[in-house]
Order: structure tokens, then sequence, then C-alpha cells
């Protein structure tokens, strides 16, 4: 008797069953078969009674027909180019089409492209049989599609879904920023076959920052690496490592401590991810070679450019909003707060100065030179219309030089606003001086000569100056305040240790800011008490009471203090 290697009729269900880890997985991956197969709109419908139903704008023919049905065939790792649009696959070996079981019972499909019209059925009997090496399908009867396209019905639900948690997932997808493919979805109680109605467009996450562009080993690693404005989630955090159009996993590549801003997308077509579900990429020569590659990347180029972004300034009003509830929250937990200035980075800033030609070199410091700059060039101050003045050193050159005069008044060296900084006229009158010195004592270099006037000739010289981040410490309650903008941010807050992080962006700030100061104040003091709360309470018993207690006492006291005045 020959020995045999047999297949046992449990293998495909345990493949199957034991692969796909939930039904927002299940989704993701017949969204890009969808995507692989040139559909440009994907409708995906969640019913009530828990059924997925997934449709697309791409049909299939009798040869596109027969390579889906072919479980572990190859072709999209050799046609990894789609036919019609050009695209880079997602898939490789066809076998996400057998992930329903993991949540469902059936998947129904259903296709038609012109006069090819389909409708097959496979469930967990279905692959019991499969063992034997293939399985004869019956058609489904019912009324067929009405359109050229793809739809995909997922029956009898294992588990529940949370749609929220499933559009989440979808938002991940790379696919999703490709200009010809959209994916809209939508909850419903019945199935109307390519219905929109309702049907709201899931977008990508957008996250702003400064952008480093990736091109190495000759177009072989391509991508982008952002330095994100906020701090991320732990869904953002991270760089996408994508094969193909499909990301695999995410990675910080040995930097998680320096780079926790830092997200993006790298694709490499030589990597090589797990044969089932590409969740995991295979630890070959190649794979080493990228991670060296990307490893010498970060240190020489994205490390230096950490400190390209901004935060938000808080303006002067949100400065006297940001007191008044450290005022009213520090009462009502048992009187001060500041504005604190976190010198962020240095910026250069270029400085024109008025130069006496009859001053020696020895003497440029002091008054044979007068300084010019723009306001909006120079360090936020903590009030916008506070001027720059002279500084001190500098009147007193002027008193040493003028020692000559027989005014003894000190008063005419007494510091002026100024008022203009624009560079004067030949004839014109000059604004106050600047002292470029005195900005935080940072050195200068480069200095030329731009244009003479007379006796005097103006010259520009670069100064570094520190690029201020403002934070509001609210020092009665511990807490930080930082607002930032970002309207692909659907959160209002969060707090990170001991920051409120708050959204200027989000449609309920913007909504309580257009109703006027009292209506924010209520708004940001609700976003403190909650975080408050929530970290006296962090397993969440009493949480909600005591930030209900800490609101209520915080607007009698604003309210009282209020009618006082």
């Amino acid at each position: 008797m020959a020995t045999e290697l047999r297949v046992h009729p449990s293998f495909f269900r345990e493949f199957a069953t034991k692969t796909w880890v939930s039904p927002n997985e299940i989704a993701k991956e017949l969204i890009e078969n969808a995507f692989d197969e040139d559909a440009t709109k994907v409708l995906l419908t969640v019913l009530t009674n828990g059924s997925v139903i997934i449709e697309d704008d791409a049909g299939m023919n009798s040869a596109s027909m027969e390579k889906f049905l072919l479980l572990g065939s190859p072709h999209k790792k050799y046609d990894h180019i789609s036919p019609k649009f050009k695209r880079l696959r997602t898939g490789r070996y066809g076998t996400g089409r057998l992930s329903f079981l993991t949540s469902f019972d059936k998947m129904k499909i259903s296709t038609k492209l012109d006069d090819f019209i389909k409708s097959i059925e496979i469930d967990a009997n279905t692959l019991d049989k499969l063992y034997s090496g293939n399985v004869v399908l019956d058609e489904v009867s019912g009324s067929p599609l009405k359109r050229n396209g793809t739809e995909i019905l997922l029956n009898n639900p294992k588990v529940s879904i949370d749609s929220n948690k499933l559009i989440k997932e979808i938002r991940k997808l790379a696919i999703l920023r490709h200009p010809m493919f959209e994916v809209f979805f939508k909850i419903s109680e019945q199935f109307n076959e390519w219905n929109f109605e309702k049907a709201q467009l899931v977008r990508p996450p957008e996250i702003q920052g400064h952008r480093i562009p990736v091109n190495l080993e000759n177009g072989k690693i391509v991508g982008e690496i952002v330095i994100a404005k906020r701090p991320l989630t732990e869904d953002e955090r991270g760089i996408g490592i994508m094969i193909g159009s499909h990301i695999v996993t995410r990675s910080h590549f040995g930097f998680e401590t320096k780079l926790n801003r830092m997200s993006g997308y790298i694709r490499s077509d030589s990597l090589t991810s797990r044969f089932a579900d590409k969740s995991a990429l295979i630890e070959d020569s190649e794979y080493f070679k990228f991670m060296t590659i990307m490893k010498s990347f970060i240190e020489s180029t994205v490390l230096p450019s950490l400190s390209q972004y901004e935060d938000v300034l808080i303006t002067r009003e949100e400065s006297r909003i940001y007191r008044e509830i450290d005022k009213v929250l520090g009462q009502a937990l048992v009187e001060s707060s500041e504005t604190q200035e976190e010198i962020q980075e240095l910026s250069t800033v270029d400085v024109t100065e008025l130069v006496d030609s009859n001053v020696s070199t020895s003497q440029m410091s002091g008054s044979g030179r007068q300084s010019y700059t723009s306001l909006n060039e120079l360090i936020p101050s903590r009030d916008s219309n506070i001027a720059f003045e002279q500084s001190s050193a500098e009147l007193d050159q002027r008193k040493a030089a003028d020692s000559a005069s027989t005014s003894s008044d000190d008063e005419k060296y007494q510091p002026q606003p100024v008022s203009s900084t624009t560079i004067p006229e030949e004839n014109g009158s000059l604004p106050a001086v600047i002292n470029s010195d005195r900005l935080y004592g940072i050195g200068t270099q480069d200095r030329r000569t731009s244009s003479r006037f007379g006796d005097t000739s103006l010259t520009t010289r670069k100064i570094r100056t520190p690029v201020v981040k403002r934070t509001f410490a609210l020092k009665k309650v511990g807490y930080k305040v930082i607002p930032y903008e970002d309207g692909s941010d659907s959160r209002y807050s969060f707090t990170s240790e001991n920051v409120v992080f708050v959204n200027k962006a989000n449609s309920t700030y913007r909504a309580e800011a257009g109703r006027g100061d009292e209506f924010l104040l209520r708004h940001i003091i609700n976003m403190v008490a909650e975080a408050v709360a929530q970290a006296k309470h962090p397993e969440g018993k009493d949480a909600l009471e005591l930030q209900n207690r800490l609101i209520a006492e915080a607007i009698r006291i604003h309210d009282g203090s209020t009618s006082k005045k």
C-alpha cells in the first residue's frame, strides 16, 4: 500500500475560522478585494439584524469569477497591477474570501457584468467538502443585479457588530487615499440594492504636521513620514509599512520614545507578508535590509526635523477664560494662574540696523547702531499689543555718549513703545530702537549691508530667537491646557498625563465659542472637570458624580463672582 499525504476534512474550516479575528477585519478584506478589481465606489450596509452587505461597481465576468473561486491562486501575486486603473493590488492568494466564517454562517455572492450574471452561496458545509479538491456550488435563485457590479451578503452573524469600531477600522485602509476610490457606510433596517440614501463617506484621517517625503533605494522604498502637531492616538501612532496598497503593520523602527508624534506610511514591495491574513512581515533578508535603511533615514533626516511643527497659540481672550476656570475649579476642589512659555526650538530672524558711518566698528554696539525688525517675525509676546522697547544696555551707552549734554533728566532715556516697525524713507522719521542683542541673549551672524542714507547705512543681520510653545497652567487644579486645531480629529479634547488638549476645530468648541465667552468657559470647565474626575477615579466609579459636582460648584462660584462685579 502506497504511503499518502492527505488533507483532513477540517483543515479548511480551521484555516478560515482561526485566521481573521473580527467582523471588522472581514469587512476590510472584502473592501480591499473590491479595490483590487477596479471598483470606484463601495457601499457597506449594516442591517439591524446584524447582517452585512458590501456592494461595489465592479462586476465580474466568467474568467474573473473563475479566479475568484480558485482558493490559493497566486494570480494577484503575479498580476499585481489591476487591468483598468493600474492599481497595486492588496491581495495575493485569494484566501480572504474564506474569512467570513469567523463571524458569519453564510456568504452570498452576486455579480453582473454586461451579459454575465451569477449568484452563488458558500457556507461551512461547503468548506468541509474541499478536502476532496473541489466543490460544485449551486446557483442561488432570486432577482439578479440591476447594474454592473458585485454584491456580497454576509448572513447569520455569530457576533454583534459595533458600527463605530467598524468605521474606525475602515478608516485605517490606505486605499481610501486613492483618488478614484470611495467607501460609504450606512445602517438600515432593510436592504435596498445600491441605495446611498443616508450613507456617509468614510474619510481617511488627516494628520496635520511637518511632512517628510521618502524615496530610497532608487524608488524601491517610497512614502511619507509626518511629524504631527499634536499627540497621536494609539491607532495613529507609528509608520504604516505597506506591501502593494495594503498596510501590513505599523512600526517606530526602534525609536518609540523619541517619535511618539510620528505617523505616515512606507511602501516596499520587496517585503513579504504572512500568507493568510497579511498582518505580519516575514523576517527574511529583505526585511532586515529594509529595517537597516529605514533606521538610518530616521536618524539622519527625521530626528533633526522633530521641531518642524507648530502649536496653536492661546489668544488673550482664551487666556482670560482659562484664568477664570482655574479660579473657580480651584475653589471647587477644596487662586492664581499664569501662562507658561516653553522654548520649543530656535528660528532665524532678520534684523535691519541703521549704522552711523562716522562711528567706529568698536562703537557699533552703542549709539552708532539702531535695529528694526517686523513684529510678526519676533518672539510671540504674552500680549500681542505690547510693543518691544529699547534695552537698558543701549540706553546706558547712549547716556555715556551724551555726557556733554547739559540735560541730566533721565526721563529722555526711558523706553518708548514701538508704534511702527517699517524701514523709514531716506528723509523719514525713525521709530523707536529695538536692540536685537536683547532678544533672549541669542547670538548673531551673517552681517551684510543693504543700502545707505547719507552718513548712515542700513545693515541686515540674522539673529537666533526661540520659538515659544504656549501652554496654560491651572496651578490650583494641577493641569495644563494646550489648544490644538485639527479638523480631522473627532475628539473635542483628550488628556495625556497632566495636560488637557482642547481641539479648537471641533464643532462643539466652535459652536460654544460662537455663542460667547460664557458658553465657551462652561464648555472648557466641563472638559477639565472630566479630566480631574477621571484622574481621581480611574476605575470609573463615582467619576461622573464628581465631575458633575465640580461643574455645578464651579459655575455657582463663577456666577457669584460675576454678579458682584
